[in-house]
């Protein structure tokens, strides 16, 4: 398929519009695409996630596996809403990021797309279908949307079943339409644009991505069997697993029919505490321990392995580790989910968007869309933050109040410097930093000079006493000035009277 060919299906324009966007042939690729054999990627031929299935069944396997492991769904589900949270949002596309450029109004094209993610479709509203997305990302790899057009402007967006989807593709790669095909034959063709493919990493490349679920399937498949097995023991009450030995005389039938009085009397929550009973010299015998806690402890590896699989810390699914520093959370756990598993995904889905909606359906160049920010940090740490910017000086204290809410006050607009229980204006800085400098020449013979020329004095100007100096006296202590003071007072006293005598 031409390049005009394509840009005229993408965006309905006429062949004189596409002459004027696009060269006369697109320049074929050379290279091929991993799992697409020669004959490209048809209904019948879709390649295999895992040895020996088609792709269906695979996909299949991992919805099963979704279900039924918790630790998967609720890791698949955090990252869903976590991602979501904000909602989707048009904003200006400042390439500047300077804050004091004034924002423009909003296009018409840009309110007509508003408009059209406010409404999706009637049964389905924007966050559903964006939370859809990021779940067929974290089972299947792939998400798939249907974008309804009229003519060349979408006006409405549908969720796709991934397993149902089947690219259509030639051996390099390249995608001619999309086809689904429902478990009772039900059968739909898209054209390229009338879908939004998503797709997550693949090691080595290719039309489909591969999902942490599928990277998980060996721990999640062991945590199956160790719940089920789990299950099945306590089903039957925990029995302990004993070695019965019975005389040689028995015969099978006897044996048989011990052994079903044993599971009718002994075995079940209900027969907790009743005791084994034997006639005929029959020997009972406990094997092992009950090994319960050892299954108990696998099943926490196995969920530790899954959640990690996933890139989820362990307080985001409920688990509060009170071993670890913080009991498992923490604003590093946070900042960690939100960067290395969270924003990933979400640039991902906000990239094939911005491309398919903003720029070729609504052909809008500044303006964007993406996740609306939702500040998840303790209310404790966000108080913190704000006092210590207002001892600072960063914020004043309307700042602070604008913040949180608060109307502004009188003299609020100055910056103030907490120092301990000391507070200064930034706007007396300057006086601060003179009297600070006037109280360490306090007592010199610079002091004198400093303050009859109005000139600030520097640290660096006070004198270095001399090495040779006499130290100064040491001054009178309040004992001698009472002595001295009283030798003074009976001086003056008629006939004079001696310190002494008195």
């Amino acid at each position: 398929m031409s390049l005009k060919t394509w840009w005229q299906g993408i965006t309905g324009r006429g062949q004189t519009e596409v002459l004027e966007t696009a060269p006369a042939k697109m320049p074929e690729r050379a290279g091929y695409e991993y799992g697409i054999g020669p004959g490209g990627l048809t209904e019948t031929q879709q390649g295999g996630a895992l040895a020996g299935s088609d792709r269906r069944s695979t996909l299949t396997q991992l919805y099963d596996a979704y279900l039924a492991c918790p630790w998967s769904y609720a890791s698949v589900n955090a990252i869903a809403r976590t991602v979501t949270a904000g909602g989707l949002v048009l904003d200006w596309a400042n390439d500047g990021g300077q804050d004091q450029e004034e924002r423009p109004e909003k296009p018409a094209a840009a309110l007509l797309l508003e408009r059209m993610l406010a409404f999706c479709n009637p049964r389905e509203n924007i966050r559903q279908i964006l939370r859809g997305v990021v779940t067929d990302l974290g089972v299947f790899g792939d998400a798939f949307v249907e974008v309804v057009w009229v003519g060349n402007q979408p006006v409405a967006m549908y969720s796709l079943d991934c397993p149902s989807m089947m690219p259509i593709a030639d051996e390099h790669g390249n995608v001619t339409s999309y086809v689904q095909v429902t478990d009772r034959g039900q059968r739909a063709v898209f054209e390229p644009r009338e879908v939004i493919h998503i797709s997550l990493d693949a090691p080595r490349s290719g039309l489909f991505g591969v999902s942490p679920t599928q990277a998980a399937m060996l721990p999640i498949t062991s945590w199956l069997f160790a719940s089920a097995t789990s299950k099945e023991i306590f089903r039957k009450g925990a029995p302990p697993q004993i070695h019965v030995d019975f005389p040689a005389a028995a015969s099978q039938a006897d044996i048989r029919k011990w052994d079903a009085q044993y599971h009718q009397q002994n075995l079940g929550p209900r027969n907790i505490g009743t005791p084994i009973k034997t006639k005929g010299g029959a020997q009972i015998q406990e094997l092992a321990q009950s090994r319960t806690v050892d299954y108990l402890k696998f099943l926490e590896q196995r969920r530790d392995e899954i959640i990690a699989a996933y890139g989820v810390p362990p307080a985001k699914v409920g688990i509060i580790e009170s071993g670890n520093i913080g009991g498992g959370t923490g604003e590093s756990q946070d900042r960690t989910f939100m960067v290395n598993t969270c924003q990933p995904i979400a640039e991902l889905i906000l990239e094939a968007f911005n491309f398919h909606l903003v720029t070729l359906g609504f052909g809008i160049t500044d303006w964007r869309l993406k996740f609306a920010d939702i500040d998840m940090r303790d209310s404790k740490v966000v108080e913190e933050i704000r006092d210590m910017r207002l001892r600072s000086g960063a914020w004043t204290l309307n700042r602070y109040r604008a913040d949180i809410g608060e109307p502004a006050i009188e003299g609020g607009d100055r910056a103030v410097l907490v120092d301990r229980t000391n507070f200064v204006q930034w706007d007396d800085m300057d006086a601060m930093s003179q009297a600070g400098v006037a109280n360490r020449l306090r007592g010199t013979s610079l002091a004198m000079a400093v303050a009859a020329s109005d000139k600030p004095a520097e640290l660096s100007d006070v004198p270095e006493p001399p090495a040779s100096a006499e130290p100064p006296p040491p001054a009178e202590t309040l004992k001698q000035r009472y002595r001295r003071r009283l030798a003074e007072a009976l001086a003056e006293l008629p006939g004079g009277v001696d310190e002494r005598a008195a």
